[in-house]
């Protein structure tokens, strides 16, 4: 009799670890937040920022004066929360392939690397799509809105070379190939 297969086998590194870092990363966001106070924290990003900026690129509009005090969108909080992990599984699958392209394996180290890396995106891409310039220079907290990038995104990266170890360790003792 053939051996059941586990569900999680069947599904793509890139979905099940890209989820899996996104949550590791919230988790951190919340845990500093908690134990920092308000110097890990602003009203500047977050999920309901993120569903009204793609809200608004939905609609044509790139470019913002001022994110935060553009009107909310209907939903925003749900799209910003899917953004999210949409981005989140996008760039596990791009660190995946670039490691491979590369002729490596993924590991914590070069993870941990890239995710600091995808730190860029948000400061050279979003915060200035929102008005508030590159690195958030024109927010009046630009420090804190780096140390929150760099501080979620190298948890990311971590996250991502972690689970999928212990993903390719779970896959190995189950005798089935990762």
């Amino acid at each position: 009799m053939a051996e059941p297969t586990r569900p999680i086998a069947a599904v793509p590194s890139s979905l099940t670890v890209g989820v899996l870092a996104t949550l590791s990363m919230d988790a951190v966001f919340l845990a500093t937040s908690q134990i920092g106070g308000a110097r890990f924290r602003s009203d500047k990003v977050g999920l309901e920022i993120v569903g009204r900026w793609a809200a608004g690129l939905a609609k044509g509009r790139c470019v913002h004066d001022d994110m935060a005090a553009e009107p909310e969108a209907q939903g925003e909080a749900a799209l910003g929360l899917a953004v999210h992990y949409l981005t989140g599984i996008a760039l596990t699958r791009a660190y995946y392939q670039l490691v491979r392209r590369m002729g490596h394996e993924p590991d914590v180290l070069s993870a941990t690397a890239f995710g600091t890396a995808t730190a860029l995106l948000p400061m050279l891409v979003m915060y200035p799509s929102w008005g508030i310039g590159p690195f958030g220079v024109r927010s009046g907290e630009a420090a804190r809105l780096v140390r929150l990038m760099l501080i979620g995104h190298t948890a990311f990266g971590a996250a991502i070379g972690l689970w999928t170890a212990v993903r390719r360790r779970t896959a190995t003792s189950d005798g089935v190939a990762s």
